[in-house]
């Protein structure tokens, strides 16, 4: 259990850390003109500190009920926002864009639908609780259901892997490549009406990412 708490504080740490950074991000973003993904950014907040409560008890201030309401809205509007891509893109785009979009909306679906579950499934007393009762008391209810939080846990993962593969996509000498690509020898006409937006910090975003599907991955085995 030692262990266990010790590593949980650090996690509750990198979790404040993360909904701090995101906040700045939802304030920096419309002030430097810069293009952000509001709910996602929203939801790292929100999670963040739902996370950050139950790993380290003292910073649980909100009520059990109402993080069920925010996640449950949260699961609510990715569920519509993958449904109405799909209605639009369809699911048989093969191009890296309609994958990282649709793949987007699903990831942080299951997210929402993790932190729903953990929630109900007593994550406050099974993790954050520093006793062995806690732990076996909840764990016990949720022995034989352990199907859907092995799931939550394979997409967490496999995302969070996903996502780092995908960091050296947005590296400036690889926006350098890609320009360069598209220029007249490529064939590749370029209007230069349209301006792409200039993404707040991607890197950093998909950090933060990684960090929270690891400790969502964490707490969830916790609870098998």
């Amino acid at each position: 259990m030692g262990a266990q708490t010790w590593l949980g504080d650090i996690l509750a740490s990198v979790m404040v850390g993360v909904l701090l950074y995101c906040a700045g991000r939802l304030v920096a973003a419309p002030l430097w003109h810069r293009s952000i993904h509001y709910d996602v950014n929203i939801s790292h907040v929100l999670m963040g500190a739902a996370m950050a409560g139950v790993l380290a008890p003292a910073l649980n201030v909100i009520p059990n009920g109402v993080w069920e309401v925010v996640f449950s809205f949260l699961a609510i509007w990715f569920l519509g926002k993958s449904l109405r891509f799909v209605s639009q893109h369809g699911i048989g785009g093969t191009d890296d864009l309609h994958a990282h979009r649709i793949s987007h909306y699903l990831t942080h679906l299951v997210m929402a639908c993790a932190m729903l579950y953990m929630y109900l499934a007593g994550a406050p007393s099974a993790i954050g609780g520093a006793s062995e009762s806690a732990m076996t008391s909840v764990t016990g209810g949720t022995a034989n259901f352990v199907g859907l939080p092995l799931f939550f846990v394979l997409v967490l993962f496999g995302s969070a892997i996903w996502q780092l593969d995908a960091l050296n996509r947005y590296s400036p000498a690889r926006a350098s490549v890609m320009a360069t690509a598209a220029g007249p020898a490529s064939g590749v006409l370029v209007s230069p009406q349209i301006e792409q937006p200039r993404w707040l910090a991607p890197r950093l975003e998909m950090g933060c990412h990684i960090a929270m599907c690891i400790t969502m991955g964490y707490m969830l085995i916790l609870m098998l």
